[in-house]
């Protein structure tokens, strides 16, 4: 097991964020390219939201736990993103889309991953899907949300495991990933016990095989799992393609208006 810090970085039109992948201390972990969390009770580290940006070339899927966003797209799609529900959108050959707060105060708090996609679906057909996280176990000590809906498992283009974990002082939960798999858990609160090893939030661990967790403290997490692409991956802001070639098209077609139907 490897455990890197995260890192606070604005994006956006000034939104503070809690970055985990894509820092100085780890770039992309294939198939993820990208994690970010917003988590705030101030409004003004978040109410200015993402106005209108493009993407190529992956997929976002983003939850919300505390809060609301309002999406929009050029594709024709605006979806209200409510508490414990997620987003999953191809950006595919591209989408320009904002996503914007409806929360005006009070806890913002929600995640949002970047999947590669594989080379070729780097120009597939955008498409938006939204769905609720599905409650799938829950005692006294835990519970756990499956963040994989059903459109990703009909429509994705590998098989991910992506869940919400919530812990309680002293409670033990295993996970168990595939052989080969790249996994992750991003601590968002508290303090873990992983394989012996403490871990304290906020901090991205990058898994080897079969986990034992134990709480020290509440905590709460995100865990995603899938198999590498071992494709090459070059990224120009929010473009990424699998050549430097690729990216420039993506810009000149961005600049002349080709993102939009």
């Amino acid at each position: 097991m490897k455990v890197y810090p995260s890192a606070e970085v604005i994006d956006g039109a000034g939104v503070r964020i809690r970055r985990y992948i894509w820092t100085m201390h780890i770039k992309e972990l294939d198939p993820f390219l990208l994690l970010d969390e917003i988590k705030s009770q101030d409004p003004k580290d978040y109410i200015k939201g993402f106005p209108e940006h493009p993407h190529r070339g992956f997929q976002t899927l983003t939850f919300m736990i505390k809060g609301s966003l309002l999406h929009t797209d050029s594709e024709g799609n605006q979806q209200v993103l409510k508490e414990m529900w997620l987003q999953w959108m191809n950006a595919g050959r591209g989408v320009v889309h904002s996503e914007m707060p409806l929360t005006e105060k009070g806890l913002l708090w929600g995640f949002q991953l970047w999947l590669n996609n594989p080379k070729e679906k780097k120009m597939s057909e955008p498409f938006y899907y939204s769905f609720p996280a599905v409650l799938s176990e829950e005692s006294n000590l835990h519970r756990v949300w499956n963040l994989v809906g059903e459109p990703i498992k009909e429509r994705g283009f590998y098989p991910l495991t992506c869940l919400f974990v919530e812990l309680k002082r002293g409670a033990q939960f295993n996970l168990m990933p595939q052989e080969g798999q790249s996994s992750f858990i991003a601590l968002s609160e508290g303090s873990l016990l992983i394989n012996s090893a403490r871990v304290d939030a906020p901090s991205l661990a990058v898994l080897e095989g079969n986990t034992l967790l134990s709480a020290l403290k509440d905590a709460s997490f995100l865990f995603g799992s899938a198999r590498p692409l071992g494709e090459p991956v070059v990224r120009w802001g929010p473009f990424v393609m699998s050549s430097q070639e690729e990216i420039i098209q993506a810009i000149k077609e961005y600049r002349e208006g080709r993102f939009k139907p």
